[in-house]
């Protein structure tokens, strides 16, 4: 089993304009995110982060620039709204960032970079209200004030669970194996218990400790039905100045038999996501229905 700690907070907006929200919201933010931190702490403006002294230790390539300095996976999640609708002036969104093992200490700087009116493109323009952290035991947002506790993920093994059928959503998540893209229509019980157990797996071992090799006997659930279809996502980099197409489905699944087992590794992932693309928004699941 591994463990490892994390903090979930969330951004609260207001839309100051009407607008058709974009459905990859999490790409949007991700952006400014990388572009305010760097301006915010950034202490060598005209040189490239690859040449800095720093490039180890500074806040901008700690948190936003994990794997291509540190050779690590992204030591953030993005977890934002996925919802084509219309929004009115005044309405709500909210972004939630979940920050693994170290990265709360940063957690200001985090903020800071996102206290600031949005432009998500086309004049659809959002304004930062409020923070809140998430108590994941409690499922409750709490408002942040000076402090921001830390979660273990080994005490989600301390949960128990009666029901023995679950109905799960997964918005569009990227999953690859062996160099392979995973389809829509091939998803099946092996594919979600390798992603569970990778994603979980790789997060112990960077930002936590993993002793044993982690295990789920796929022998005790079944996936009754699933209904999955593909939908690749857009996104502009602003690093390849060019216009990417990231692989993905998105769809429900509902298990059924003995989840007990199972139960922990799905929360905890309800946190920290599954697949490619964490740090955009990708691989986020979530259980809609529980029997």
């Amino acid at each position: 089993m591994g463990n490892f700690t994390f903090s979930r907070i969330r951004l609260e907006y207001k839309a100051i304009t009407d607008f058709k929200q974009p459905y990859f919201l999490g790409s949007a933010i991700r952006g400014v995110l990388g572009r305010r931190l760097k301006k915010i702490v950034c202490i060598k403006i005209n040189e490239e982060c690859k040449n800095c002294e720093f490039n180890k230790t500074c806040p901008y390539t700690v948190v936003f620039e994990t794997e291509l300095y540190l050779n690590q996976p992204s030591k953030y999640v993005m977890i934002p709204e996925y919802e084509e609708k219309e929004v009115k002036k005044g309405n709500s969104i909210y972004v939630d960032i979940t920050l693994l093992g170290n990265t709360l200490e940063y957690w200001q700087f985090i903020i800071e970079a996102l206290r600031t009116t949005i432009n998500l493109g086309k004049g659809r323009l959002i304004k930062h209200e409020n923070n809140f952290y998430y108590h994941p035991f409690e499922e409750k947002y709490f408002p942040i004030k000076s402090f921001i506790p830390k979660f273990e993920a080994k005490d989600f093994f301390s949960l128990n669970i009666d029901n023995n059928h679950m109905i799960l959503k997964l918005y569009p998540t990227s999953l690859r194996f062996k160099g392979k893209y995973v389809l829509a229509r091939e998803f099946n019980k092996d594919f979600f218990v390798k992603a569970l157990v990778s994603r979980i797996s790789n997060v112990a071992k960077n930002y936590g400790n993993k002793n044993d090799k982690i295990f789920i006997d796929k022998t005790k659930f079944d996936i009754e039905k699933k209904e999955f279809k593909p939908f690749p996502m857009i996104r502009w980099s602003n690093r390849k100045k060019r216009k990417m197409k990231i692989p993905a489905f998105m769809g429900y699944l509902k298990l059924t038999g003995d989840l007990q087992e199972i139960y922990p590794y799905i929360k905890i992932a309800e946190n920290i996501n599954i697949g490619k693309a964490t740090s955009l928004g990708l691989g986020r699941l979530k259980i809609v229905k529980m029997e």
